[in-house]
C-alpha cells in the first residue's frame, strides 16, 4: 500500500488519525465495529439542525464524513472528506449526496446533490494542513426546525471552553443498523501551547503513525477523558461552542480513538477570508 493510498483510507475511516507510515497495514487500526463518537450519547431529534451526512454509492450508499450547513447552498467540511468524495481532481463522485434534517442519515430528512466544491487554496493533502472546504448543493437547502445553518465564530478561542460534537455511527457486528446521531458534551477546548505539549507527549505512544504538527494559529484542540472523543467516521463534523452555539472547529485529525490525547480540529476563525469569499 503506498503512502497516498494509506492517507486516503485514513480520511475515509477516521477523523483523521494522522498519517499511517508507508507500507503500513491499516486493518489493525480501523475496526468498523467502532466507527462512532466514543463515549457519546444518542442525540435528541432536532438537537443538531446543522448536521450533514455525506454519503456515496450507486447501489448501496455508505456514510463517510460529516459536515455542517453554513449557508443556503454551502456545506462546511474537512478538505480530506472532499478528497474521499472525488474520483478525479476537481470532480465529485456522481453518487455523492448530502443528507440533512434527520438523526438517521439514510432515513428521512432531505437529500441534496452537490454541484461543485471549493477547498482552501493552500490545502496540504500529505500533512493535513488547511484541511477545510465547502461543498455546494445544486439547489437551495430548505430550512426548517430540523435544518438550520450554524453560525460561524471568527473569534480566536484561546482555551477553557466547553464544546459539543455530533457524529454518526456506521456498521456493527452482524450487519448494518440504522445509524443514529451521537453527541459528546464533555469536550473541553485547550489552549494552543498545552495542546502542542500534550501532542508531543503522546506521539511516542504510537510508533506506527507519523503525526502532523499542531499549529495553534490554524488548529483548535479538544481534550476528553479516556474513553471519550471523536473517532472513525467523525471527520468533517462541527465542533460547537456550548455557550454561544457557534461552530469553532471542524474534525480533522487526532490520535487513535479516545485515548485521552487531544483531538485536533480546523480552527474556523483562521479561515474567515476564505469562508467570506466563498459562502453561498
Amino acid at each position: 500500500m503506498d503512502f497516498k493510498t494509506g492517507l486516503l483510507l485514513c480520511a475515509l475511516f477516521v477523523g483523521c488519525f494522522a498519517l499511517p507510515k508507508p507500507e503500513e497495514d491499516l486493518s489493525k487500526y480501523f475496526d468498523p465495529r467502532d466507527t462512532r463518537i466514543v463515549g457519546g450519547s444518542e442525540a435528541a431529534e432536532g438537537s443538531h439542525p446543522h448536521m450533514v451526512a455525506l454519503h456515496k454509492g450507486l447501489l448501496v450508499s455508505s456514510f463517510f464524513c460529516g459536515g455542517s450547513v453554513v449557508g443556503r447552498r454551502s456545506i462546511l467540511t474537512a478538505a480530506h472528506c472532499i478528497d474521499v468524495g472525488s474520483f478525479l481532481p476537481g470532480t465529485l463522485l456522481p453518487s455523492l449526496r448530502a443528507t440533512v434534517g434527520t438523526n438517521r442519515w439514510h432515513i428521512g430528512g432531505q437529500t441534496y446533490r452537490l454541484s461543485h466544491f471549493i477547498t482552501h487554496p493552500e490545502y496540504d493533502f500529505l500533512h493535513i494542513r488547511n484541511d477545510i472546504g465547502l461543498l455546494i448543493t445544486d439547489t437551495n437547502i430548505q430550512f426548517s426546525d430540523r435544518v438550520k445553518p450554524v453560525p460561524l465564530s471568527f473569534e480566536f478561542i484561546p482555551g477553557g471552553e466547553k464544546a459539543r460534537l455530533g457524529g454518526w455511527g456506521r456498521i456493527v457486528v452482524g450487519g448494518p443498523i440504522p445509524p443514529t446521531l451521537l453527541e459528546l458534551d464533555t469536550t473541553i477546548v485547550v489552549d494552543g501551547d498545552t495542546c502542542v505539549q500534550l501532542a508531543a507527549e503522546a506521539v511516542p505512544n504510537f510508533p506506527d503513525f507519523s503525526f502532523p504538527d499542531v499549529e495553534p494559529e490554524i488548529h483548535i484542540c479538544a481534550l476528553n477523558s479516556v474513553g471519550h472523543g471523536s473517532c472513525n467516521g467523525d471527520s468533517g463534523s462541527a465542533l460547537v461552542r456550548v455557550e454561544t452555539g457557534e461552530q469553532i472547529g471542524i474534525v480533522s485529525w487526532g490520535f487513535p480513538c479516545a485515548t485521552g490525547d487531544p483531538d485536533v480540529f480546523v480552527r474556523v476563525s483562521a479561515y474567515q477570508d476564505f469562508l467570506s469569499a466563498n459562502l453561498v
